[in-house]
């Protein structure tokens, strides 16, 4: 397996008794699941100020898959912002830029229509367009222009090496196109919740509250009512299923609390599909109970 170094400012503060009994329990619980799923699982939920607050093989290195593409909106906002890019400029599109799984691309190359940035975003992060995302790296500097923007937001862990549809590869022991759990709810922490907030954290949670994808993963275990927008990502054959969420834990007689990053990534399952996706919902109520209940 392939080890993330530790990022020591993720570290987390001392727990107490209560909360030390929980992360037990916790980790039996998510070991049990591993066995049964087979592969290897790597969760990280962050706590209020963007801590790792529980950690199952958070540091350890996982296939990113699509999950990239809602940071990667970040970075096409941040182009933008640098007077590099116009966000609402319409562009025609070409055959060329048709790649597998591209539907948004594919229905507006087929009506002849142009498109804009902000649409490209828009069908990358809610349907995961691999065409919108592609066209978006390419102009934003490529893969490394992704990488050096993670880092610029304080993920040394975080690396996208490929386009779509290649960065799926997942092969054993490759580094190429990886993050680990810890480093990438950090990353989304950083982006969607930290002061002071993106102008654009908004848009992409409405993206993400509102994408089809990820029904059956972290959003089913997660105790209905409370606000939550995911990313998902999954390679081809099943062997990498991922999710990533935020969400605002909101208990029985509480207006609500600060949002939470759970990120869920699932190498190499030997289950279907439809197990892996049940066991990662399983995971999401246990990262529910391990939220504290308090004002």
């Amino acid at each position: 397996m392939l080890l993330a170094r530790p990022v020591g400012a993720l570290s987390a503060p001392p727990k107490d008794a209560t909360s030390g009994y929980q992360d037990a329990a916790a980790r039996r619980e998510i070991a049990a699941i591993e066995k049964q799923t087979g592969g290897r699982v790597g969760v990280a939920l962050t706590s209020r100020s963007g801590e790792t607050d529980f950690s199952w093989r958070g540091g350890e290195r996982f296939a990113m898959c699509s999950t990239f593409k809602a940071p990667l909106a970040f970075a096409l906002f941040d182009a933008v912002e640098k007077r590099d890019l116009d966000l609402d400029a319409r562009f025609a599109l070409k055959k060329s830029d048709l790649v597998p799984y591209a539907p948004y691309v594919e229905k507006r190359l087929a009506e002849d229509q142009p498109v804009s940035f902000m649409q490209l975003a828009k069908a990358a992060v809610a349907i995961s367009d691999n065409a919108a995302a592609n066209l978006i790296l390419k102009a934003i500097g490529g893969p490394a222009g992704f990488t050096r923007f993670v880092r610029n937001h304080g993920d040394e862990i975080t690396r996208l090496d490929r386009i779509e549809p290649f960065l799926n590869e997942n092969k054993p022991d490759d580094p190429r196109d990886t993050t680990s759990p810890e480093a990438f709810a950090s990353l989304m922490h950083s982006l969607m919740i930290a002061r002071p907030k993106h102008k654009h954290s908004t848009t992409v949670y409405d993206w993400m509250a509102n994408s089809p994808t990820g029904r059956n993963r972290i959003r089913l275990g997660l105790p209905y009512g409370w606000p939550v927008g995911t990313k998902t990502g999954t390679a081809a054959g099943g062997i990498a299923v991922n999710d990533v969420a935020i969400f605002w834990p909101s208990f029985s007689g509480y207006g609500g609390d600060e949002p939470r990053i759970l990120s869920v990534y699932w190498d190499r399952p030997t289950v279907s599909r439809v197990e892996t996706e049940l066991a990662m919902a399983r995971i999401a109520k246990i990262a529910a109970w391990l939220v504290p209940r308090e004002g």
